[in-house]
């Protein structure tokens, strides 16, 4: 059989996303549907619902990059240097980059950017669309509703990153606020969608802010985000203004230019695409001074000086009536400008290959980020719009990640990324995402291709050119040579020609396709094995032989990490500041618990000081006497009855809470990367894992005895401040003896199984006592002949209770309580997420 053309595998994987993206539409319906009838499934529905909303965002990252053409990106503070390789790589016979739009031909370096300015968005010189003799020959795609909130939201951060004391100043997020906003826009919800934003829009700002904010995400995570994404779409431009102003502190300023640009959005009838005049990009005197790249001219947002043009949006494939719009709003709203190369390029390469110019970005600006603006001849002398260096910094910043996120270019080339210290961690992450979602997330995956990500030094580099050298700190930041990034030298043109050779053999669009087929794979374990697969039980999905080989294959796993098994018991609770706030926080008729989208970062707390068994609790576990009670100071009234009621009522809806906290924190332990890598477990193998304890928790019936722990008529009169941290012990103590013991201190050691380390006895006995007597003076100093591995005996006994716990689970999988009709519907949706292999 003929190996596939890129053409023809690109028209395949397209076909299997769009499958894959009808397949989550109709599992979003499936679970709305059918967790009515099923507690289970009702436990862990939201959570659910907005893990696959996220894969349908990266289903649809992945058809839009299966489709386009390969491209490679140059990103960077040194715009000469990225002009010093776009001449050197793309330019024609003449040595010049040229374009003929409107009946002129533009010289890109002397007419269009002269100055080498860093622009406020990306662009795209191609070869692959020819210039237009047209009133509107200019092409411009436009950012969207969801973008201007991320670049509102980015830019807040960005600008308590910049100042100590702006960080210091920040306020707190309160519960009870949010509540309250939450509770009056809710009043505002419209029936219909309101056009501009959807759920699915929603859920990729909050991974996006989650990513570059965790921690002042944290108070938004249970209530504002899994209500933002129903309430939102049906919120109008000026609600959801007001509902986002949370985001960057409910500033004036901030949500001011939200409910402009929205409103400017939605005259453009929502289009993603513009034509333009040639007088965008120069004037008559074929200068840029009024156009586009003339970033300073976004400092007359709204004010009487703001030159303005007529454009035409693109609706439904056809070019709609024209709109006149203001330069400062273009320059914000513009994400990309096509350049269309007029000559064939020098490397025949670049007929093929589109190249996108991506601008850097620092926190701090070497020069006045407007030229002009201490000028006597400036326009009215009118003050600068207090945001407009705030909304660029940002805008630049976020472009990057844009086309990340719709993987648009298979190579990036940096020329300077940092500028300052300050620069180092915002662009550092920024490159680390790239790697990690075009090149693979971990070495293993990035093994089977070389570097991506590579620095193209040139003699235009600010190590060179200012004596500085930040670089090297994002480099560390990223990743190691070899793995993450690589190095190309191209100060000369020995260099550019080596370079050329390496994009010659190494920018195909093969290796682009096979890697969007390796996260399609990825997806489709996700969607099968993991979020629906566990909710689907055919037939001899139970059998004890089966269950057997999942046992095996976890061992296999953990087995070899033994080194690290305190770290994984220790992940496998929740911290106990999260349980004391869901305690503080909780109402007695809540709404339907939702357990927060886990961060990238490692941000778990450790629960107590270090014991030797690594679970982090500092609890007697082999202790069968109840528990000390603290004698009260003074004795307490005999409390009423509707006082016992009330008491119970908090405990019980408590005890219910946490527990559907905890089994969606195991089931959120497979996103946080920062685990994985440290742990050294793959992510099937953690899945599997939550699902077998989660599963063995309901049979064992952990909630039951959260219950019977948390309601306790002895505490009445206690206030809840006074409460919340005897009650998250409890809580502690509970969970804690299940994740350490796996529900074997409660069975009779004779039914345990054997022990393989401990040999003649049964797994988790207790120690025996040494028989020697060395008498009450020597026993401190005198040690046994034969110390006894306490530690190892107990990691292996885990991993042997583990294997047990799993072959009992048969019977209790989370499809058990699935009807047969909706089992069958799922089969189907299933059949289309992930069509069996013929």
């Amino acid at each position: 059989m003929k190996p596939l053309t890129p053409k023809q595998l690109s028209s395949r994987l397209n076909r299997q996303v769009q499958s894959v993206s009808q397949g989550i539409d109709q599992a979003i319906g499936w679970v709305e549907e059918t967790r009515r009838t099923v507690p289970r499934l009702e436990m862990e529905a939201e959570r659910l619902i907005v893990k696959l909303r996220r894969c349908r965002n990266k289903a649809r990252g992945l058809s839009e990059s299966a489709l386009k053409e390969i491209a490679i990106g140059m990103f960077g503070l040194a715009q000469s240097g990225k002009s010093y390789l776009l001449t050197s790589l793309a330019a024609g016979e003449n040595g010049r980059v040229e374009t003929s739009v409107g009946g002129v031909t533009l010289d890109y370096q002397k007419n269009i950017n002269p100055d080498n300015q860093p622009a406020a968005f990306v662009t795209r010189f191609t070869r692959q669309t020819e210039g237009k003799n047209t009133p509107n020959p200019i092409h411009l795609l436009l950012l969207n509703e969801a973008d201007i909130a991320r670049i509102l939201a980015y830019a807040f951060i960005l600008e308590g990153s910049a100042s100590a004391q702006a960080t210091a100043t920040l306020p707190e997020l309160d519960e009870q606020h949010i509540t309250d906003h939450l509770k009056t826009l809710s009043l505002h919800r419209q029936q219909e969608p309101v056009p501009g934003l959807n759920g699915d829009d929603v859920v990729a700002l909050w991974d996006y802010l989650v990513r570059h904010d965790a921690r002042r995400q944290k108070p938004l995570e249970r209530k504002f985000w899994p209500l933002a994404v129903e309430l939102a779409p049906h919120l109008s431009l000026d609600d959801r203004a007001n509902l986002f102003s949370i985001l960057w502190g409910e500033q004036a300023d901030y949500t001011a230019l939200y409910r402009h640009f929205a409103h400017t959005l939605a005259h453009l009838s929502g289009a993603h695409k513009v034509l333009a005049p040639i007088s965008l990009l120069v004037d008559d005197a074929l200068l840029p001074d009024s156009g586009l790249f003339n970033t300073h001219l976004f400092e007359r947002l709204n004010s009487p000086s703001d030159l303005s043009t007529q454009v035409r949006p693109m609706v439904n494939g056809r070019a709609a009536k024209g709109v006149e719009l203001s330069m400062a709003e273009m320059i914000m709203l513009v994400a990309e400008i096509q350049i269309p190369l007029l000559s064939p390029p020098k490397e025949t390469l670049f007929e093929q290959v589109d190249v996108l110019d991506f601008p850097g970005f620092s926190l701090y600006e070497d020069a006045p980020l407007f030229p002009d603006e201490d000028s006597p001849d400036r326009p009215l002398r009118i003050k600068p719009h207090p945001l407009s260096r705030a909304l660029l910094r940002a805008k630049r910043a976020y472009l990057l990640e844009r086309y990340t996120d719709n993987q648009e270019m298979s190579l990036l080339m940096v020329c300077t990324a940092a500028a300052s210290k300050a620069d180092v961690r915002h662009v550092g992450r920024a490159l680390e995402h790239w790697v990690r979602h075009t090149q693979g997330e971990n070495p293993h995956v990035r093994s089977r291709r070389k570097p991506g990500l590579i620095w193209a030094v040139t003699r235009h580099d600010r190590r060179f050119t200012h004596g500085q050298n930040h670089d090297e700190a994002v480099q560390r930041y990223v990743g190691t040579p070899g793995d993450a990034w690589g190095t190309m030298l191209a100060m000369d043109k020995r260099g550019i020609n080596r370079m050329a050779a390496w994009l010659e053999a190494e920018v195909r669009r093969d290796v682009k396709l096979g890697r969007v087929g390796e996260q399609l794979n990825e997806l489709q374990r996700e969607l099968s094995d993991n979020l629906l697969g566990s909710w689907y039980q055919p037939a001899g999905a139970d059998d004890p032989a089966r269950k057997q080989r999942i046992a095996e294959s976890m061992l296999k796993a953990l087995q070899t990490r033994t080194g690290v098994h305190g770290e994984l018991l220790e992940r496998l609770l929740p911290s106990r500041d999260e349980l004391r706030h869901l305690y503080l926080q909780q109402q007695v008729q809540s709404p339907r618990a939702f357990t927060p989208y886990q961060d990238t970062q490692d941000s778990v707390v450790p629960l107590a000081s270090y014991e030797p068994f690594g679970v982090g609790l500092d609890i007697d576990l082999f202790s069968h006497d109840s528990e000390p009670q603290e004698a009260p100071s003074s004795p307490l009234p005999e409390p009423d009855d509707a006082e016992v009621a009330e008491n119970h009522s908090y405990e019980s809806e408590f005890a219910r809470h946490v527990y559907h906290y905890w089994v969606n924190h195991l089931r959120n332990l497979p996103d946080n990367v920062a685990v994985i890598e440290l742990l050294g477990i793959n992510r099937p193998t953690i899945e599997m894992l939550a699902e077998e304890l989660i599963t063995a928790s309901i049979r064992l019936r952990i909630e039951d005895d959260l219950q019977t722990m948390l309601v306790d008529s002895g505490q009445l009169g206690l206030n809840r401040e006074s409460k919340a941290d005897r009650q998250v012990s409890r809580v502690l103590n509970v969970l804690g003896d299940f994740v350490a013991w796996l529900g074997f201190q409660q069975m009779a050691e004779s039914l345990r199984p054997d022990s393989r380390v401990n040999k003649g006895q049964k797994i988790f006995v207790k120690p025996e006592k040494q028989v020697a007597n060395f008498g009450s003076t020597r026993r401190l100093t005198k040690l046994s002949a034969t110390p006894v591995n306490n530690t190892a005996y107990y990691i292996y006994d885990w991993l042997i209770g583990l294997n047990e716990l799993i072959i009992q689970n048969a019977g209790y999988a989370a499809g058990r309580d699935i009807k047969p009709k909706q089992r069958e519907k799922l089969g189907t949706i299933l059949a289309l997420i992930k069509p069996a292999e013929h």
